[in-house]
């Protein structure tokens, strides 16, 4: 989440799991993988099933990727970040820094952007800028999608994609 936030998002990915229900968000996340195959995918859509086995539900009951009590600030749940630790079991740690992770998430954004446009759902790079700022909270600072590519250049943006799907998978296609 923090390196969403430093990046320019409103919220993080795991707080907006918790705001809008991990049960909703595993939903979305199966249809999603039904329709759009590994672009969408996890690392382990099992860890979700876990989660959810746990009986958390997100800022619903207090309970979910984060813990919050009746008064006070938020905290990280101790309990999920050992289900993360258990499913990640075997892969190799990395140190990650906050730009990378950042990129890592908003390039697979700026991808379905993109095959958006190809395939016509969207009517220009404007729109699609436009539509990503007003309507999931892209950094408006950053312009959108299309204007990060502008800005990052094309060629450089389409490398460092290549780089993580060589480095972490088929996703970053």
């Amino acid at each position: 989440d923090k390196a969403l936030l430093k990046y320019g998002f409103p919220v993080g990915p795991l707080a907006l799991v918790d705001e809008v229900g991990i049960q909703v968000a595993a939903s979305v996340g199966k249809n999603l993988k039904g329709d759009l195959g590994i672009r969408v995918s996890s690392a382990d859509p099992a860890l979700m099933e876990a989660i959810l086995a746990k009986g958390y539900q997100g800022r619903k009951n207090g309970l979910g990727m984060y813990v919050y009590p009746p008064k006070g600030k938020k905290t990280v749940n101790p309990e999920v970040v050992e289900l993360i630790e258990k499913y990640r079991a075997g892969r190799p740690k990395r140190l990650v820094s906050p730009q990378d992770i950042a990129l890592r998430m908003v390039s697979r954004f700026v991808n379905e952007a993109a095959l958006c446009l190809q395939h016509d759902i969207i009517a220009s790079p404007t729109v699609g800028d436009i539509g990503s700022v007003f309507g999931i909270g892209f950094p408006p600072f950053r312009g959108g999608p299309f204007r990060l590519v502008d800005a990052y250049g094309a060629q450089a943006f389409v490398d460092l994609m290549r780089t993580y799907r060589d480095a972490l998978g088929p996703q970053f296609e």
